[in-house]
Order: C-alpha cells, then structure tokens, then sequence
C-alpha cells in the first residue's frame, strides 16, 4: 500500500470545519493587512482569527473536528510550542550570556507570534493533506501574503512593483506551481533559495557577528527563509519516499 498520505485525505469543502476554518482565514489575512497598513488595533481580528477557534473547541462551543482532524490539531500545536519554546530559549541564553540577567528585550513578541503560526499552520496541512499538495498551499499562502504586501507598499511605482513582485513573491507562486511535478528537484532549489535570501536580505552580518543586527531580521527570517526550507526539506523526503516506493 502506498505510503503517500492520499489515502488519509479528508473532505474539507462543504464541511463545518471548512467554514470555520475559511472564516478564521479571512479574519487573519484582514487583521494582518489592516494592522500594518491602517492601525494596529486591527491586528485583533487575527488574533481572533488565529486563536478564537481553538478557545471556543477547549469551551466546548464548537464542535467542528472530526478525530483524525483533531489528532491533526494537537500534533501541529505541540510543534508550534517546541519550536516557539526553543526559539524562545536559545534567544534568552544568546543575550544573557555575559550578564545574571532575564529583563532585557532581545526578539520582537510579533516575531514570536509568526513564528507559531507559521509552524502551526504548516504541520497542520501536511498533516491534513499528501505531501505535494500541503506544500503547494502553504507556498502559495504565502506567495499571495507577499504579493499583497509588495502591492500595498509599491502601488504608485510600476518598476519596484515589478521587480519586487518577482524577486519576493515569484518563487513561492512558481515552486507552489512545479513542486507536485518535481518534488526533489524543487525541493533542492528552495533549500538553495532559502540560504541565498538569508544572505541577500543580509541577515547575516559580515565580519563580527552582531546579534542584535540578526535578531532584528528575525520576522523577514521567518517569514521568507523558514517557510522555503521547511517546503524543501518535505519535498526532498517525500520525492525519496515515492522513489523507495516505486523501486519496491
């Protein structure tokens, strides 16, 4: 039997959970959207986007999740709060490590935040859907995010909107486009994308490492290189997978 997770897929147009989960889409993309371009106040509705759901399932208000939806639930959680937690705790040490000390500011709480959505959205897809698809998704999601953010910040230059609008958004579109057809090969070039945006974005200063300048390009991290080497890694393993599978 294959051991693709095809067989594992569930129906999710038409359903409740789709509903609430289009629902909860929609309040995130708009809180986001409406915080960094009108008034943060708005970044209330993607917290009610993001976390409402879950605080009305442990309420007991909504019961919209069947079991292999909710064992999808709890696995992404728990790797949303170690990945957070070890982000959390590598970054205290790093910044406490000449001084008793555990006041200081050192990583933007926004950052913290994006950082479990993204990991918590992401495990929750390939959990929910085959690999290739999954991957395709959450490469477009975030193709759409960045092209809506190039649009809003360029809307009156045609010539930065282009280039940006190719440079930023173009590879997430493109791989989500090529990466059922390809997954290795695909998989490879957006773990090369993702190394080359860290320097390209100069998240890595040259010459004496200065952890604040790197700390203060955390959001761009998560947001452009962690999603591409995440989707390599899962395409690169499932590309193996389907050639071990083949070849038995």
């Amino acid at each position: 039997m294959n051991a693709h997770r095809v067989g594992l897929k569930r129906p999710f147009i038409g359903s409740q959970h789709s509903i609430t989960g289009f629902i909860a889409l929609v309040l995130v993309v708009a809180g986001l959207l409406l915080g960094v371009t009108v008034h943060m106040g708005f970044m209330a509705l993607m917290a009610a986007g993001a976390f409402g759901p879950g605080v009305l399932r442990q309420l007991g208000l909504l019961d919209d999740l069947d079991e292999f939806q909710k064992q999808a639930v709890a696995k992404s959680a728990l790797r949303a709060y170690l990945v957070s937690g070890i982000l959390l705790m590598a970054v205290v040490i790093a910044d406490n490590w000449n001084r008793l000390s555990l006041g200081s500011e050192a990583i933007p709480a926004s950052t913290v935040v994006v950082v479990m959505l993204v990991v918590y959205y992401a495990s929750y897809c390939l959990s929910f859907w085959d690999t290739r698809k999954a991957v395709s998704r959450v490469l477009l999601a975030f193709g759409i995010l960045w092209l809506a953010f190039v649009v809003l910040s360029h809307s009156g230059e045609p010539q930065a909107l282009l280039g940006e609008g190719l440079l930023v958004p173009g590879p997430f579109i493109l791989a989500a486009i090529l990466c059922r057809y390809w997954p290795r090969t695909i998989g490879a070039l957006l773990l090369g994308l993702s190394v080359w945006t860290i320097y390209f974005f100069h998240m890595i200063p040259s010459g004496a490492v200065d952890s604040q300048q790197v700390l203060q390009q955390s959001f761009t991290f998560v947001l452009i290189p962690l999603p591409l080497a995440v989707a390599g890694v899962a395409l690169i393993a499932d590309g193996n997978k389907q050639s071990n599978d083949d070849d038995n």
